[in-house]
């Protein structure tokens, strides 16, 4: 695929791994695509320092000029579309690292796919919200550095109200 004369590079589909393990043949594990965030969370860093040098309002949050600038210096593996996609699932694991592994072993050896596992990363999250935060998703990003940094989907919003709500009639 050529767009604009350069050669775009095609990233390998994603496979559920267990922590630590390498992905086997044209596959990316999980550590790869958590590793892929903490690049991003690099890139705004650098976004910011040539703001401030330009003495221009800089980001505070991973935006479409952060993805434009990963794509500028070579990075165009790192995306909105994806980055967006598994944003719970990181999000999840910065949180509770140790139950995310135990997920992510779970769901390794019984041969699941990416898209099951990122499904099943929902829940723990909404109930992570629900315990440490009356169900406030955005007070759980904006609380951890890591995530600070993130949009919260919009899905996410939309669980922890309806398991609020639901809780409340009960």
């Amino acid at each position: 695929n050529s767009i604009e004369g350069c050669e775009r590079q095609r990233e390998h589909p994603f496979i559920v791994t267990q922590p630590g393990e390498v992905a086997r043949g044209k596959k990316n594990g999980l550590d790869y695509l958590f590793h892929l965030y903490e690049q991003c969370g690099g890139f705004l860093i650098q976004v910011r320092n040539i703001a401030k040098e330009r003495g221009k309002k800089s980001p505070t949050q991973v935006t479409n000029e952060v993805f434009r600038y990963a794509k500028k210096v070579g990075a165009s593996y790192i995306n909105k579309p994806k980055m967006r996609h598994y944003v719970h699932c990181y999000a999840f694991h910065c949180v509770e690292e140790d139950v995310s592994n135990e997920l992510r072993r779970t769901f390794s050896e019984r041969g699941e796919n990416v898209g099951t596992w990122r499904q099943a990363c929902y829940k723990p999250l909404v109930a992570i919200a629900a315990r440490q935060a009356n169900w406030d998703i955005d007070a759980i990003f904006n609380a951890h550095p890591r995530l600070s940094i993130r949009y919260v989907p919009t899905k996410h919003r939309q669980l922890c109200h309806a398991e609020r709500n639901s809780a409340i009639k009960l």
